[in-house]
């Protein structure tokens, strides 16, 4: 798919390294900003779909009443038409990319193969799935060549929104699962869960229930009950999940000793290691560590 593609890099830093390039005049826009600066407040409201990134440093969103903090691996969804403020405090580098409507509903259509325009996602600053991650981090890589590449960067683009069709798909499947019937209320629940998700993914090995539950602003007992609704598992078992599956891309793409992975992910014995790693993908270690080669 052709489209019109416009990559803008403005640096409040050192203005001097600022650039700006337009690839295309026809077709769906893509408009990514890759920004950097140590102060800033602004805001207004969003033109198209957009999903907001800081790989560096911290910004706060504030969107509907509510307050977002994002940094390192935590992504924010933003519907077309929604108004945002914003408020950095130090150093950061912000990745934004914004598609317009005819582009995320032909997107969307194609994903879910329904009839239907892509949904209001809702608003939550949580971690996403690890193919959207990557995505995100081979686009701004690619923006930030010393001469980016136009179909390159539309190839990721459309990648890359092809996985935010898929992340909106599962926040609306988890919201639908929740035990609440007004949609605000859902929305809501969705915000408190990602915020225990973050504290389960950030706190490894350390977390606890009673974290969790003081992440969410939930009782240990309701953040269970919505958590597997949600997730289809409980906080605890989730989190052992990730470290697993973090675990498991070690064992892909480093030469870390197995021994040393299994430590990082929580496990003192090479033994217990290996079993919980077959439950969980029905390999071992070992195997999985093999069949790279």
């Amino acid at each position: 798919m052709r489209t019109t593609l416009l990559l803008d890099q403005p640096d409040l830093i050192v203005p001097s390294r600022a650039r700006r390039f337009a690839f295309g005049n026809s077709g769906p826009r893509i408009a990514i900003l890759n920004a950097r600066g140590a102060r800033f407040e602004g805001g207004g409201d969003e033109p198209d779909l957009s999903i907001k990134w800081i790989p560096t440093g911290a910004a706060r969103y504030r969107s509907d009443g509510r307050t977002f903090d994002l940094r390192g691996d935590t992504q924010m969804l933003l519907n077309r038409g929604q108004a945002y403020s914003l408020d950095i405090r130090e150093t950061t580098e912000s990745f934004v990319v914004f598609f317009d409507r005819a582009l995320a509903n032909a997107v969307w259509r194609a994903h879910t193969g329904a009839d239907e325009t892509f949904p209001e996602a809702p608003t939550v600053a949580g971690h996403s799935q690890a193919a959207l991650r990557q995505s995100l981090s081979r686009l701004r890589q690619a923006a930030q060549e010393a001469e980016p590449d136009r179909e390159r960067l539309n190839e990721l683009a459309l990648a890359l929104l092809g996985d935010v069709a898929a992340l909106a798909h599962i926040r609306r499947r988890m919201a639908q699962n929740l035990p609440a019937i007004r949609r605000t209320t859902r929305d809501e629940l969705l915000r408190r869960l990602a915020r225990a998700e973050r504290y389960l993914v950030e706190c490894g090995e350390r977390a606890t229930l009673e974290g969790a539950a003081d992440a969410a602003a939930l009782s240990p007992f309701h953040l269970i009950r919505i958590f597997r609704a949600a997730y289809g598992e409980t906080p605890l078992a989730f989190g052992a999940g990730k470290r697993l599956e973090a675990a498991r891309d070690a064992l892909i793409l480093t030469e870390d000793a197995i021994e040393e992975i299994a430590r990082r992910a929580g496990y003192e014995s090479r033994t217990a290691f290996d079993r919980a790693f077959h439950r969980r993908f029905g390999d071992t270690p070992g195997v999985v560590r093999a069949a790279r080669h």
